[in-house]
């Protein structure tokens, strides 16, 4: 990918951190990963977790809710914005917009990278 890991950028919406600080406990964070599935290639994951490898880890914060992404998963994340969606049938995080991904599926949960992306 263009671009360096010390240039990373996530975007966390303010309901993202509002839902974050309601669900999570002081010391928990919302991390953030991209795994290969999904219908489209690869897919997001979503965690509450409490360690964070100082190494590996990036974390980004917002109205004191923390969201955390390895440096792996940053590279198909960098530009992202991170939000929170209530639907009828369901309430999930959600990666709304990927600088990096080509096409997703309708659920928003899985993603295909732009050629050039990486």
């Amino acid at each position: 990918m263009s671009g360096t890991v010390a240039q990373a950028t996530l975007n966390v919406t303010d309901k993202c951190a509002e839902r974050l600080r309601r669900i999570a406990n002081a010391n928990e964070l919302l991390r953030i990963t991209v795994d290969s599935g999904g219908c489209s290639g690869y897919e997001y994951k979503f965690d509450l977790v409490k360690e964070v490898n100082s190494d590996e880890d990036i974390v980004f914060e917002r109205n004191g809710a923390r969201v955390v992404v390895d440096k792996l998963s940053m590279q198909f994340l960098n530009g992202a914005t991170v939000d929170y969606h209530e639907e009828l049938i369901r309430s999930a995080f959600r990666i709304d917009t990927n600088p990096v991904a080509k096409q997703g599926c309708s659920c928003g949960a899985s993603f295909s990278v732009k050629e050039d992306s990486l």
